[in-house]
């Protein structure tokens, strides 16, 4: 009886895992290089381009969806910054931090600075845009 009712907690636990989206995309009609340098990024952070199909499971201390919103160069000097967006699972308590994280990556990592980076929570998967 006991270990019945263990499963079934289990189960709906388990059905009620947040889910976000975890994907990238890129808007303003990005040069080459400009493309080329977020599809390395999104790769690095384990994303993908955004889909429809682009939901996942957030880990346990995950505990909402985040919209990023960020605005750069993306490497190419000689073009206009794009902007793009980032969904992905967040914290709520880390969320006033994340930019200065991404902005801070970006310039290790790629040598990229951020123009603009914006981060706002969305409810499930309200904020995706296609």
């Amino acid at each position: 009886m006991i270990r019945g009712l263990l499963v079934l907690l289990a189960l709906v636990t388990l059905s009620t895992a947040l889910q976000c989206y975890n994907c990238g995309q890129v808007h303003n009609k990005p040069t080459d290089l400009q493309l080329g340098t977020f599809n390395k990024v999104i790769e690095k952070l384990h994303m993908k381009k955004c889909h429809e199909d682009r939901v996942m499971d957030c880990k346990p201390h995950e505990n909402e969806c985040q919209k990023v919103t960020l605005e750069s160069t993306l490497g190419d000097r000689t073009a206009a910054p794009v902007s793009a967006t980032v969904y992905k699972c967040g914290q709520i308590a880390k969320r006033e931090k994340l930019c200065r994280t991404f902005k801070l990556s970006a310039h290790l990592m790629w040598h990229l600075k951020l123009e603009y980076c914006g981060v706002e929570a969305c409810q499930g998967d309200v904020c995706f845009e296609p």
